[in-house]
Formats: structure tokens, C-alpha cells, sequence
């Protein structure tokens, strides 16, 4: 190994997590490019490790208290050196690259598309992993093609390049989140050129957007983001409505024909809900924050509760946005 990879032992997760909630790794790796990530990768290989874990800012991440005997691949914030132009509209970013500084380095080349993304916490392989979205927008629908390093059993790894057509991206979710042994590295992605006044608007609304975060989400305390996915069945939101018929107009015309877990886990009685140092943000009830030294079940015991609570009013259980390891 060269001494560009960090390489740190029974290293506390809960120092870099967003939700400052986890125990302690076996390993973790720091990786802020590609020559991190393939000495990552054949640290991997030669230890036979077979326990792989990659992170980012770990913002839609609840992370088990107990040791995780393996590896975690730290993607780290890498400079802006890590994004490059490709073609007129295409631009190709690191994993360990923030969200927020993809959008800007899209502005600075007259690109737009991502400007939903404002405020997002987010890293560019958690991004695409998850297939982030806000306010109608999606990342995957902007994805183009990406590098995946696939590790097998005993730690070797094979890298492979996929379309975005071939991800299978859907709300919150992806073909890569189901392979737990994928490891994204670069992606890049598919922008619209814009003149003066088309730029102009998507900065008014990317800045618009994180003037709604700030204001109307709890950015200021560690949290793991949403917890719950929206409900977006079609039986589903019937149900909530058959329960709650005030809310149709809202279905309709503020939520994209879905329905806000957040409003609804706030009428069910949960804004403020607390367990030890965890609680049900009083700003947006789908968050959980954590309020002074929050452990894993702690969190977990409140989504239980929140679970339980909305399969007896409706008879089905919201599903987990955020990702949950034990």
C-alpha cells in the first residue's frame, strides 16, 4: 500500500457517521479517488475479507453499535480535481465527491439538471446507490453510466461498466442497493446545456431549495434523513385516505399523488416521541435526531413504535428509506 489510503483499526464509526450513531470497524479504509479505492479494494483481496461495508457521509445510514468484523470503505470528501467534463453535456464525478459539488461544478459549465438536489447531504455513489430524490426530482434519471467493482467471496473483485438504463432505478431504490457487494466508483451523468436566463432559474431554485431545508427540515441535529419512504402505492395512499379523506387535495396537488409519511406519522400523535436521546423531529415528523448520545436502539425502538402504530390505523407497514445495519 502506498501511504496515499488511510488505513485506521477498531475505528469508531460513530466519528464519521451523519447520525454520529455506530460502534467500532475492524477496518476502515479512506478513500478520497480512484487510487484510494483500488488499494482499498486490494487490501480487500489480499486479507480475504469478507465483510465489505461501503459508506459516505453515512446521511440515510443507521449503523449497529456492536463491531462490524470487516471492512468499511470510508468514502471520504474528495476535491473538486475528482470531477471532469466529458463531453458538452456529460459530466463524470468520484463517488466520494459531494452532491452539492457536482451541482455547483455543473453551474460553473453551463449545465443544468440537478438544481432539486439543493441541501442535500449527500455523497455521489450514496446518491446513485440510493437513487436520491426531493421535490420530483431523481438522480438516476440523470445517470448515464457508471464503474462498479463487484467483490466476491474470499475478496476479489471485477470491475464492470453499466449503463443507467440497466440499474433499474425506482423511488429511493436501485439495482446496486440490492447488491451489497457492489462498490460504486466513478458515474457520470447526463446534463442539459442552459443559456443565461434557463441558469438563472436553476439557481433561484436550487438556492430556493436548501432555503426550504433549512427551514423546514432539522438540518441542525445528526440525523439519518428521512426514515420512511413516502407511501406511493396506489392501495396504499386509498387506505390513508379512506382513514383521513381530509387529505385528498394534498394527495394530489402537493405530494405527486403520494402521501407524506412525515405528515402522517405527525398526526399520528409522534412529533417530539422521544427514547433516551433519540426523538421524533418537532420540525418534520419522518426524521429521528439525534438529541444527546442516541443509540442504535434507541432509534429502532421509535420506528418500531411508529410501525406498529400505523399498521393497527391502516393495515400496512411504512418501508424503510433509510438503511438499517445490524
Amino acid at each position: 500500500m502506498t501511504k496515499d489510503m488511510k488505513l485506521y483499526k477498531n475505528f469508531s464509526l460513530s466519528k464519521i457517521l451523519y447520525y454520529r450513531i455506530g460502534g467500532n470497524a475492524q477496518y476502515l479504509l479512506k478513500i478520497e479517488n480512484k487510487t484510494d479505492l483500488l488499494e482499498a479494494l486490494d487490501f480487500v483481496k489480499k486479507n480475504q475479507i469478507k465483510k465489505v461495508l461501503p459508506v459516505g457521509l453515512g446521511s440515510n445510514l443507521l449503523m449497529s453499535d456492536n463491531f462490524f468484523d470487516g471492512a468499511v470503505l470510508w468514502f471520504s470528501t474528495s476535491s473538486k480535481n475528482e470531477i471532469t467534463q466529458k463531453d458538452s453535456g456529460l459530466i463524470e464525478a468520484f463517488s466520494s465527491v459531494l452532491l452539492d459539488d457536482l451541482i455547483q461544478f455543473c453551474f460553473s459549465k453551463n449545465l443544468i439538471g440537478l438544481e432539486w438536489a439543493g441541501g442535500l447531504p449527500s455523497t455521489i455513489g450514496g446518491a446513485v446507490r440510493g437513487n436520491v430524490g426531493a421535490f420530483g426530482g431523481e438522480i438516476g434519471k440523470s445517470v448515464d453510466k457508471i464503474e462498479v467493482f463487484e467483490i466476491g467471496a474470499n475478496g476479489e473483485f471485477v470491475q464492470k461498466a453499466l449503463k443507467g438504463s440497466q440499474l433499474q432505478f425506482d423511488y429511493r431504490d436501485s439495482l446496486i442497493k440490492e447488491h451489497k457487494n457492489w462498490i460504486i466508483g466513478n458515474s457520470s451523468f447526463k446534463l442539459n446545456n442552459a443559456n443565461k436566463r434557463t441558469l438563472g432559474q436553476a439557481k433561484e431554485t436550487y438556492l430556493s431549495y436548501i432555503e426550504y431545508r433549512n427551514k423546514n427540515h432539522p438540518m441542525d441535529s445528526p440525523s439519518c434523513g428521512s426514515v420512511f419512504k413516502n407511501i406511493t402505492k396506489k392501495e396504499e395512499v386509498e387506505k390513508i385516505i379512506d382513514k383521513w379523506p381530509d387529505i385528498k387535495d394534498l394527495v394530489v396537488n402537493k405530494w405527486y399523488n403520494k402521501t407524506s409519511t412525515g405528515y402522517v406519522i405527525n398526526r399520528l400523535g409522534f412529533s417530539g416521541y422521544r427514547i433516551r436521546g433519540a426523538e421524533v423531529s418537532k420540525k418534520h415528523a419522518n426524521y429521528i435526531v439525534n438529541v444527546g448520545d442516541a443509540k442504535f436502539n434507541d432509534v429502532y425502538s421509535i420506528i418500531q413504535k411508529v410501525k406498529e402504530k400505523f399498521y393497527k390505523t391502516f393495515g400496512f407497514n411504512p418501508e424503510l428509506e433509510m438503511e438499517v445495519v445490524e
